[in-house]
């Protein structure tokens, strides 16, 4: 077997169930983990990632579709295939809504489990490939329901998400609320500005943001550089060209407007404009 070989975790109360769906997956090449429990699988998504999920939807103490929501916590980007004897519509939505990409009816036909377990690791791969590929260009992308879970997302992006603060997350989903295409909302993290911007709703719940980070102190430096000014003067035109008033600059960088004001005719006199939007725009240029 292929160390790179794909890795399944099939869940399922019933051993007998479990040691045919190992035998049929090890045939055909794939390295099988096995739980049968909802929580022995958790305890095994801890520790690993797994390219794609077997569940059974009904299992005593925490059933599948639970069980699913935990996994899509953990690792929104495995596909989860579950399998159950129950063909009611409202229980193949209920394992949808819960995450599934997939659903198989009991008993199992192997032919077909087997052709479904390679398209959705296919995808899966090929959606990874994309996300990685956005991630090299810089775009940095997720998509969130109303509620700030994560549908899908690039690494990058998750791993802004991941350093959002309780306060910063509600700020956030407010914001999506209203946000309209093109628009954007800033955080403060330390030294460093984090930028969102709307970019559609592909569904009711499903809005697109994509991410920029502003390393201030860089930029700063950059501005220092390039444009010949003092640092304090950096820092008042970066927050210039980010739009902000003389009186939020000054609450910003905790200086009067006055001080604000000051700083602004020097940057004037050295950059030979005579307003903030064309020291905005060399500004700018100078960051790009």
């Amino acid at each position: 077997m292929s160390a790179d070989s794909p890795i399944i975790l099939a869940v399922d109360d019933n051993s007998d169930s479990l040691r045919v769906l190992n035998d049929a997956l090890h045939c055909q090449g794939y390295t099988v983990l096995i739980a049968s429990s909802g929580q022995e699988a958790l305890n095994i998504l801890y520790k690993a990632s797994p390219n794609l999920v077997l569940l059974d939807a009904i299992m005593p103490k925490m059933d599948g579709f639970e069980t699913c929501k935990h996994i899509k916590k953990l690792h929104p980007h495995i596909p989860v295939i579950f399998m159950t004897g129950l063909s009611e519509t409202e229980h193949i939505v209920k394992g949808l809504s819960a995450g599934g990409v997939d659903y198989l009816v009991k008993p199992l036909n192997h032919q077909e489990l087997l052709a479904r377990v390679k398209v959705h690791i296919n995808n899966a791969k090929l959606t990874n490939s994309t996300k990685s590929a956005l991630d090299s260009t810089g775009q940095h992308m997720a998509a969130l329901n109303n509620q700030g879970q994560v549908i899908w997302t690039t690494e990058q992006a998750q791993i802004f998400i991941d350093t959002f603060s309780s306060k910063e997350k509600k700020q956030l989903i407010d914001w999506l609320f209203s946000a309209q295409p093109d628009d954007s909302l800033e955080i403060r993290q330390g030294q460093s500005t984090l930028v969102i911007i709307y970019t559609d709703a592909s569904s009711e719940d499903s809005h697109l943001i994509k991410f920029k980070s502003h390393d201030l102190k860089l930029e700063t430096q950059t501005l220092k550089l390039k444009l010949k000014t003092t640092r304090r003067e950096a820092d008042v035109l970066i927050w210039v060209a980010k739009g902000k008033t003389d009186w939020e600059i000054a609450q910003i960088l905790s200086i009067s407007e006055r001080t604000v004001s000051k700083h602004l005719e020097q940057i004037y006199r050295k950059l030979g404009v005579n307003n903030r939007t064309s020291a905005s725009a060399l500004a700018l240029n100078a960051l790009h």
